[in-house]
């Protein structure tokens, strides 16, 4: 810049010397104001020292209490986040639909070579065309269509994942993702929204397995909120091993949910409806001992 080729150190002074140093001060204040009267924006005041450090102590700890209430936030909204995990499928249980997949792939792709290929050459090198019936191509490349639907479907229905989070009664739900048949992302639902589809299937568990879900053979019909398809809960005799909580379980998915009942009228509802269907189904026994004696009677 300009103003710095009127201001050239002397060389008669040596370098230290009292009259060197004067110079460089001289120097060093210019150019602060020069700094200050190009660069700096207009109306812009400098602080002194002291009121500067002490802005400075004021913004840290400002900064300090704002990084603390955040770090707070985030713990408080991560523990209300906390998901406790009720069921959790084996991995063994994704071999059979990434198979059924594969061979669906396979199936359809000879079925199509069948029908488009390979019959109009065969009717091409024929003497007489009308011989070859193209009937059984057809029939093939459409159950092979049929199972590639079955085989898409299954592993998005089947349950991989159950967890529930107890502070904002929720349920985070895993699936099956294709082409590699792997756990999808949680979707999440509220609680009365993901229940069994089936009243007979809740009937079994209170009255044949005590309560106990894990002790439900094959898969479980779940009826998701939105969904036009089921989702299956495959439970097998390794189901301990898989479900975590089968008390809680059960109730989160209990149909008496979806109509405003708590946790704790839930276990008193299970209570009083299993006592219900036994008194029930000794009645129904009751009744066809009097039915049978009156037929031997009439005989």
């Amino acid at each position: 810049m300009n103003m710095y080729r009127y201001y050239v150190l002397p060389t008669t002074h040596n370098i230290g010397s009292p009259q060197h140093v004067k110079m460089t001060m001289i120097l060093f204040n210019y150019s602060t104001a020069s700094v200050r009267r190009y660069c700096l924006p207009p109306g812009y005041k400098s602080l002194p020292r002291s009121q500067s450090i002490r802005h400075f102590a004021t913004n840290s700890k400002n900064e300090a209490a704002s990084v603390d209430e955040a770090d707070s936030a985030t713990a408080s909204s991560s523990s209300q986040q906390v998901s406790t995990l009720l069921y959790k499928a084996n991995s063994s249980k994704a071999r059979f639909p990434r198979g059924l997949f594969g061979f669906s792939i396979i199936h359809s792709g000879y079925w199509s070579w069948y029908v488009l290929d390979f019959t109009p050459a065969l009717k091409a090198a024929a003497v007489d065309p009308s011989t070859i019936d193209s009937t059984v191509g057809y029939f093939g490349l459409g159950l092979s269509i049929f199972m590639s639907i079955g085989s898409m479907v299954y592993p998005k229905s089947l349950v991989s994942e159950i967890s529930i989070n107890e502070a904002n009664r929720s349920l985070q739900v895993k699936t099956f993702t294709l082409p590699f048949v792997t756990p999808s992302k949680p979707v999440e639902y509220q609680v009365g929204d993901l229940v069994i589809d089936s009243p007979n299937d809740v009937t079994k568990i209170l009255t044949q397995y005590n309560g106990m879900i894990s002790g439900f053979p094959g898969h479980m019909a779940l009826h998701a909120e939105g969904k036009h398809t089921n989702l299956l809960l495959n439970i097998k005799e390794d189901a301990n091993e898989e479900i975590f909580d089968s008390k809680m379980l059960l109730q989160s998915l209990m149909p008496g949910q979806a109509r405003g009942i708590s946790s704790d009228k839930q276990s008193a509802f299970n209570g009083e409806s299993s006592g219900g269907l036994k008194n029930d189904s000794k009645a129904t026994l009751k009744l066809k001992k009097r039915k049978k004696r009156g037929l031997k009677s009439r005989l």
